[in-house]
């Protein structure tokens, strides 16, 4: 599918934002002035060669669906992803150097690449075709890389772009269930006029539905975004249609064990989890256990160490909303929402960020389903570009903002502050706005909470050490210590993924 953006469109723009922070002004200013003329030097000797934009260089397993993500270090690496055709491995290279200050786009297309990283590659899950993944490291933490992916036997990708990532503040963007539609690119187009650093998508990806040919498309769809914007996602309910996960596994590159990771950035910490999205048996319980064993030992180690000042927030992302009003759906699963909120509200969650319902809602601080000072807040965001659903009549008391429609979350962390707004793309029957006419339909913001220590101290006068040593230690427990009957949250948890299966079903066959 062709992009609204055209490759020099697409470079252009990276120039600019990445290199006019660094170029030495031109032109306008008082001391801008032409030098003089010297009549006795003579007639002027040739020019530089003119630089001359290289034709793409193609070959016969060229690399697709370019998609760039971490895996390492969030300064010095970036990890591409992408795809070839067929079962001959041609190679996983990235060739790639830094953007110099000043740089035309002839030359970021055109100079030679001082820098390659060799990758790995396997079989893509449900189609005769190998995923590509390959980590450069070493980047300079200042400065914007340009590079290209492929092999000489298989064929380049276009030379793209990467900025730096910040060094302080930095801003990301979230919505789940994005599908390949009209919409879909809507939100991505919004979402690139944001500039974020880097966006997060909640699940419900592709839905292939088992039609694995659907994630080319899919792919297709986000390269001309995914190439220069780094994206992180987590599974849904829909990714268990592939292969109970594997179309997903075999496509993405993320940390740890890839369905379910934690991920620092500056001063916040993120936790993706699967939410149980994946669970459609006891056969695989194993994994959902193991799953949120991990969670809870890895909430309990941020806990502690925002009590220590090292983070400030703790967000987790997952796919399912622990609470909604959307009509027809409900937890439907208390079992595991009981579990989780132990966790949330043990550990001081911030933020939920969750998609599936396929419209926006954000809750008051919550404790148990009701606004309670101190909760967690959700955010569902799942008008990513699926068909849109409905709310019930009367939404619960924890509900802060509830609207249907096609949209995003910006949110942006500066100091000790988390601030987001929320934008519409569409109103409430799916008809999409003109571009650059998303509405605002939210705003809120998180302070970071004071840690217990520092509260202590401030109010005792003690020092550092002294506030240290009154810490509230919260250290992990046992599954089975939580009051929660587990073989029962397991069997919940495989209904609640084949009632909402079902339902979506239903309402796909309405669409159609």
């Amino acid at each position: 599918m062709t992009s609204r953006f055209s490759r020099r469109q697409m470079v252009k723009a990276a120039v600019l934002g990445l290199a006019s922070a660094t170029l030495p002004a031109c032109g306008g200013g008082s001391d801008s002035k032409d030098p003089p003329v010297d009549d006795d030097q003579g007639p002027p000797g040739p020019g530089p060669e003119p630089c001359i934009v290289p034709e793409p260089q193609t070959g016969p397993q060229q690399p697709r669906g370019l998609h760039v993500s971490w895996t390492d270090d969030l300064f010095t690496t970036r990890t591409m992803t992408w795809f070839t055709d067929g079962s001959r491995d041609p190679g996983s290279i990235v060739e790639y150097g830094p953007l110099e200050s000043g740089m035309e786009e002839c030359h970021i297309l055109s100079a030679p690449f001082p820098f390659r990283a060799s990758g790995l590659s396997h079989e893509t899950y449900g189609v005769d075709a190998l995923t590509h993944a390959a980590t450069i490291s070493s980047i300079d933490p200042e400065r914007g890389i340009r590079y290209r992916v492929g092999s000489s036997g298989g064929g380049w990708s276009e030379v793209h772009t990467l900025p730096p990532f910040p060094r302080d503040k930095f801003r990301f963007c979230h919505f789940g269930d994005q599908a390949v539609r009209d919409s879909s690119r809507r939100v991505m187009d919004s979402v690139r006029q944001q500039n974020p650093d880097f966006f997060l998508v909640a699940g419900d990806l592709s839905y292939a539905n088992g039609d694995q040919p659907v994630w080319d498309r899919y792919f297709d769809m986000l390269e001309p975004y995914t190439a220069r914007l780094p994206m992180m996602t987590c599974p849904g309910n829909h990714e268990a249609k592939d292969g109970r996960g594997q179309g997903y596994r075999t496509r993405f590159s993320q940390p740890g064990e890839g369905t379910y990771f934690t991920w620092d950035v500056h001063r916040v910490h993120f936790l993706f989890s699967t939410g149980g999205s994946l669970l459609r048996d006891l056969s695989t319980a194993k994994e959902l256990m193991e799953e949120l064993d991990f969670m809870e030992k890895d909430l309990a180690d941020a806990y502690q160490r925002r009590q220590n000042g090292e983070i400030d927030f703790i967000v987790l992302v997952q796919h399912y909303p622990l609470w909604t009003n959307t009509e027809g759906r409900s937890p439907a699963n208390f079992s595991l929402v009981a579990l989780e909120e132990k966790m949330l509200l043990r550990y001081e969650v911030d933020l939920v960020l969750a998609g599936h319902d396929h419209l926006y809602e954000r809750s008051h601080p919550t404790m148990r389903g009701k606004p309670a000072e101190g909760g967690y807040i959700q955010v569902t965001q799942g008008g990513g570009g699926k068909s849109l659903y409905s709310l019930i009549a009367k939404p619960a008391a924890w509900a802060a903002v509830s609207r249907v429609c096609h949209g995003y979350t910006v949110l942006d962390v500066e100091g000790r502050t988390l601030r987001a707004r929320s934008y519409a793309v569409s109103d409430s029957d799916g008809n999409l706005f003109e571009p650059d006419a998303d509405q605002l339909i939210d705003s809120f913001e998180i302070p970071a909470r004071v840690p217990a220590a520092s509260a202590r101290s401030a109010v005792a006068g003690s020092a550092a050490a002294d506030a240290k040593a009154l810490l509230p230690l919260r250290k992990a427990r046992r599954l089975e210590d939580m009051e929660i009957d587990l073989h029962a949250m397991l069997l919940h948890t495989i209904q609640r993924n084949r009632d909402h299966d079902l339902h979506e079903e239903g309402l796909e066959h309405d669409e159609d």
